[in-house]
């Protein structure tokens, strides 16, 4: 056996970097940080291996560590600017755009590094694009809260106040046209014809083919007496193409003021087949009756009898109507707003649109049934309730605007239950002491008790 000596290998930091890098060049990235870790560790002070670390560490994730490191180097290595760009674009997948423009324009500014440079430009155009959505985000946000309240005051018939919000909005925006479109119907409501055609009409200016102020127009020539302008508008909403829900709402709202029978039943078929809410089908068979189509219109009442519950709306009375007028042969058109019940035959229009617009809503989103649980559920958490105040409670909350966004759950539950024991109850209480129970403050149970209050004591209770 031959003796030989023992040699000593002691790895140096270029070793561990070189073998870290060609696991990387493998794609064996856990491998390749911790060889660059060991490297680090013989010589902490190197540049290349701390950034290419850094580099590792952000592609895995860890941007904490990766950010310690590229830090590191700005502050005991200013002069390379790499690791400028190296922080930018962690702060960037970070989602911190603020923080991740600002060190991008500093390494823009100081660099040379071209390749490096063109990206960071790249990014930086990226960040202030994103800026200015944001920005315009924000701009919408707050008008749609505006418009959100000028609809609810207009819905109230509380079109001054209503007026107010469309306007603000349009002195800010002449461009939404959401709120010059709810600005003509509060003037038209308000019986000033003129002025509604002519904001209607700037709507047009804008978006000719504006679905909401060619109904409108159509309406509002149709109300004083304006047979060729209105069929003109008629005509222009007819050749819309949507395929948006409430457009398709609005134009058979409109069909439905203008008695134009054959365009209802076609355009009511289609929204209950989108749907599936038997309102729909119900106005179908009115306009099938209308054009004295009556076997068709009595198959659907049928049909609607057998497989849905309409409480509101009383079957039988339009069968009925439907043998008489084949049994007597005498001309007989029914009114859109009938239903069948004598004590909800003084409805109006503006009454009826609203259920029919309750049940579409629940259809379109169960927003509107998750809230009224929620709040059943604060209610008892906070009170004690029987099975008939729940179905008491219920029953107001189907008069709210449960679909609206950014409701305060708390201070709905709270208002309900004040006029719950004030007016059903009719027990002495303060709102003071509602808005402890629920544990929100006077000023907050004012502002929902505010809005909402109209609605809830319209209500027969």
């Amino acid at each position: 056996m031959v003796k030989g000596k023992v040699i000593s290998l002691n790895p140096t930091s270029s070793m561990y970097f070189k073998i870290g890098i060609k696991h990387y060049e493998k794609g064996e990235v856990d491998l390749a940080i911790k060889r660059l870790m060991k490297a680090l560790e013989l010589d902490n002070k190197n540049v290349e291996i701390k950034f290419n670390l850094a580099g590792l560490l952000a592609q895995v994730g860890d941007f904490e560590t990766s950010n310690k490191l590229l830090s590191e180097l700005t502050k005991d290595n200013p002069e390379f600017y790499d690791s400028l760009f190296g922080l930018g674009c962690n702060f960037f997948e970070m989602g911190k755009f603020k923080e991740a423009k600002n060190f991008l324009k500093r390494y823009v500014k100081l660099s040379n590094n071209i390749e490096f440079k063109e990206a960071a430009e790249d990014l930086i155009d990226f960040i202030e694009s994103q800026e200015e959505f944001e920005k315009e985000q924000k701009e919408i946000e707050k008008y749609s809260k505006l418009l959100e309240r000028g609809n609810f005051l207009l819905e109230s018939g509380r079109y001054e106040d209503a007026m107010k919000y469309f306007k603000m909005i349009l002195a800010k925006d002449d461009s939404v046209l959401a709120a010059r479109n709810n600005l003509s119907l509060a003037y038209f409501y308000m019986g000033d014809v003129q002025r509604a055609i002519e904001e209607a009409k700037k709507v047009l200016q804008i978006d000719k083919y504006n679905v909401y102020a060619n109904c409108n127009l159509a309406f509002f020539y149709s109300s004083i007496g304006k047979e060729r302008e209105m069929k003109r508008h008629l005509k222009a909403v007819l050749e819309i193409k949507t395929y948006d829900s409430k457009d398709k709402i609005k134009i058979l709202d409109t069909l439905i003021k203008l008695n134009q029978h054959s365009e209802i039943a076609q355009r009511a078929n289609e929204l209950f087949e989108i749907t599936r809410e038997p309102y729909f089908k119900h106005i179908e068979a009115i306009s099938l009756y209308n054009m004295r189509k009556y076997l068709k219109a009595k198959k659907i009442w049928e049909y609607l009898k057998k497989n849905f519950e309409m409480p509101e709306i009383r079957i039988d009375y339009f069968l009925k109507k439907v043998d008489n007028v084949i049994k007597t042969f005498e001309k007989d058109t029914i009114d859109y707003f009938e239903t069948g019940f004598k004590f909800l035959e003084g409805m109006d229009e503006k009454e009826f649109k609203r259920q029919l617009q309750n049940h579409i809503d629940n259809y379109f989103s169960q927003t509107v049934e998750e809230n009224r649980q929620k709040v059943i559920e604060i209610l008892k958490q906070h009170t004690e309730l029987t099975n008939k105040d729940q179905e008491t409670i219920f029953n107001l909350l189907k008069n709210l605007p449960l679909e609206k966004p950014r409701l305060n759950i708390q201070a709905i539950a709270a208002i309900v239950w004040y006029v719950f024991k004030k007016h059903v109850k009719k027990e002495r209480i303060k709102q003071k002491e509602v808005a402890k129970i629920f544990g929100i403050s006077q000023a907050v149970f004012s502002k929902w008790f505010s809005d909402f209050k109209e609605l809830l004591l319209n209500k027969e209770i």
